[in-house]
This record gives C-alpha cells, sequence and structure tokens, in this order.
C-alpha cells in the first residue's frame, strides 16, 4: 500500500502509522488478505494461459512474450501481464534473456500431458467461479449459488451451453484417469463380460478399464448431448481398437439405466446430488441389475455395483465440499464418513459387501442389491 495513502486515524482499533502497520499488527497479515482477496484474478489469468494453450506453444522451451503474442493471437500489449502475473504465482518462469517458459511444476498445464488437468483448471476459473458470484445467498440459504447466478441448475445450464459442458466433461475425464487406473490396478475383471459405467461422461473411465482387460465390453450411460459428442469421436476415430467393444447410451439415469452389465459403476455422481436424488439413481440402478440377474442362468455370479466416492471428512476437503454446495446446493458437499454413504446405499435397497481405498483417494464400494 502507497505510503500517500496511509494517514492518521483515531478508529477505536488504533491509529495508523506512515508506514501503514496498525498498533500492535503485522502489515505482512494485511498482504497476505489482499493476496487471498485477489486469488480470483490469477485462477481467471491462469484460465486464460490455459484457453490460449500457451504451455502447448511453450513446448518445453522458452519464448518473447512477442513471440507467445503472436502465436496464441493475444494482444502484444496485454500478454506480457498475463505472464508476469503467473511468473509471480510460480507457474511460468523466465530465463536469463527475460524469455518465458512453463515451470517445471506446472506440467499439468499442458493439454498432452498424461496428467493434464487443462480444462478443469477452466471449468474452476470460468464457470465454477461465475458460480461463486451467489456464494452469499447460498450462506445465507443453503441453496444453490450457480442456480442463483445463472436461473437454472447446473446441468440444465451445461445442457444449453455446449462450449461450457465440453469444458465440464473434458475436466471430468481428467480427473477420471488416475481413478481407473487406480481401480484397474486392484479390481479383477476377469469374472466380468460387460461394464456399465453410469454418468460415465466422455469414456475415459470405461475406457481404461476396457484398455487393460481385452475380454470385457462396456457400456457408458450419460445425457443425451454428452454421448452424442463421444460416440461421434469414436466412429471418426479410423482403427479405435475399442470401436466395437464400447456404445454409449443416452438415459435419464435418474430414471432408467441400461440392463445387461455384470457390473455397474458409479464414480464422482452420488455426492452431486441430494439424498433423494441419489436414493433415485440408485434405485434405477438397481433394477437394472435386478432384470439382467432374472436373465441369468442359475449358478452364474448376480451383477455387482461399484461406487467411488472421495471421503471428505478432513477440514482440508472443507473447499471441495464449499464448491459442491454452491454449485448444486446444500447436501451434495461429499460424503463424510462410510457411514454417510452406506446410509445412502441402504436407503436404495443395496448391500456394501466390502470397502477399499484405492490410490488414487477414492474410497470403492462394492455392492449387492438387497
Amino acid at each position: 500500500m502507497s505510503n500517500e495513502l496511509v494517514h492518521d486515524r483515531t478508529a477505536g482499533n488504533g491509529r495508523v502509522h506512515q508506514d501503514g502497520d496498525l498498533r500492535g499488527g503485522d502489515p505482512r497479515d494485511s498482504l497476505r488478505l489482499m493476496e487471498i482477496a485477489a486469488g480470483g484474478c490469477a485462477s481467471r489469468v491462469l484460465a486464460v494461459a490455459a484457453r490460449l494453450r500457451i504451455a502447448d506453444v511453450l513446448d518445453g522451451g522458452f519464448l518473447s512474450a512477442d513471440e507467445i503474442a503472436d502465436r496464441t493471437g493475444a494482444d502484444r500489449d496485454v500478454l506480457p501481464l498475463l505472464l508476469h502475473v503467473l511468473v509471480s504465482s510460480g507457474v511460468f518462469e523466465r530465463d536469463g534473456k527475460g524469455a518465458f517458459g512453463l515451470a517445471p511444476g506446472s506440467v499439468a498445464l499442458r493439454s498432452d500431458h498424461p496428467g493434464s488437468l487443462r480444462n478443469f483448471l477452466i471449468l474452476l476459473a470460468e464457470t465454477y467461479d461465475d458460480a461463486f458470484g451467489g456464494l452469499l445467498g447460498t450462506a445465507l440459504t443453503g441453496r444453490s449459488g450457480f442456480e442463483q447466478v445463472f436461473g437454472v441448475p447446473f446441468y440444465e445450464y451445461l445442457g444449453r451451453n455446449p462450449d461450457a459442458e465440453g469444458v465440464f466433461d473434458a475436466a471430468m475425464a481428467e480427473l477420471a484417469v488416475p481413478a481407473a487406473a487406480a481401480l484397474v490396478e486392484r479390481f479383477d475383471f476377469s469374472g466380468v463380460r460387460r461394464v456399465v459405467d453410469v454418468g460415465g461422461g466422455d469414456g475415459t473411465m470405461i475406457t481404461s478399464i476396457l484398455a487393460g482387460n481385452p475380454h470385457l465390453e462396456g457400456v457408458c450411460v450419460d445425457r443425451p448431448s454428452v454421448c452424442e459428442r463421444a460416440g461421434a469421436r469414436l466412429a471418426a476415430t479410423a482403427g479405435y481398437p475399442l470401436a466395437g467393444r464400447l456404445s454409449f447410451r443416452p438415459s435419464d439415469i435418474f430414471r432408467e439405466v441400461s440392463e445387461g452389465g455384470d457390473l455397474y459403476l458409479l464414480k464422482n455422481v452420488l455426492h452431486d446430488w441430494s439424498h433423494e436424488s441419489g436414493v433415485r439413481i440408485l434405485t434405477a440402478v438397481r433394477r437394472a441389475m435386478t432384470r439382467t440377474a432374472r436373465t441369468l442362468a442359475p449358478g452364474l455370479p448376480r451383477p455387482r455395483l461399484i461406487v467411488l466416492e472421495p471421503l471428505l471428512g478432513a477440514e482440508s476437503d472443507a473447499a471441495h465440499s464449499l464448491f459442491r454446495t454452491v454449485i448444486c446446493g446444500k447436501g451434495t458437499g461429499g460424503f463424510e464418513r462410510h457411514d454417510d454413504l452406506r446410509a445412502l446405499l441402504g436407503a436404495a435397497e443395496f448391500g456394501v459387501l466390502s470397502v477399499e481405498r484405492l490410490s488414487s483417494g477414492h474410497h470403492a464400494f462394492e455392492c449387492s442389491p438387497n
């Protein structure tokens, strides 16, 4: 804070000195608060860098600000400001000639990195951050801040806005990669013929499972617009090895889920919904499993369900839970304990056979209908 803007005040909390220090206080505390308040600006800058694919343009090297601007179509006067903000945040770095490069710890900003978070960063800083304009309303009422800002529920908004829906689906695919690897690592699919991934987005989860188990067939169930894009992308991929083993089925998962699966998956789906809505989803899955079981010969294993959810009981999980609450409303911030998810499964007439924590941090609840 500039000394010119600092003046003496005789408020109840003491006089402000010329160096900006409140009596008995530390100026660094004020700076820390200002940095927290400016965090939204920094997140937007990071999202713009992701949108412009600056990390991809750099391709592991260093370029001047003008070169980056020319390759991304950005304004030559404005882009250096964005780059300097991201240097101060540790996302980019500069070499001895003043050129800009990607910091080693920021490789997930690249779209071609195996652990890419590019779309998830855009989702956080754009759609989710916009929804936080309704945070005060959520704090006062418990209702979705997203719906207060946009006028419609989250998934209805996505259905009306293809760009936002595409970013969301790609972000969920990025988050699915480590969970899929962890599940394949720990679960034995040898006795399974068909896997049905309910709310499976673009098919990243089921694709990873099929790739490691060549005997499997997979069905990905999701919103019609999601299935249409994912199916078209699959059809356009010449020579894709899973083309004959993977299908996309549009469905309203609150009412009906495809039958015929030996194993059903629900990954990070239930925490987006209230208890009542979660029961409806699980009931639709249970009905599909029950119908499937009736067609099986005696002695064959009955269909099972695996629910993958992170349990968010630690204080450090509060930010994640708050995001879910702002987006979807009170009661949808996630599950804190095993008992919370067990109660939901029990209400939908599922019994829990086993629970295991995966290396991705998810807890895998293996279930069967009662």
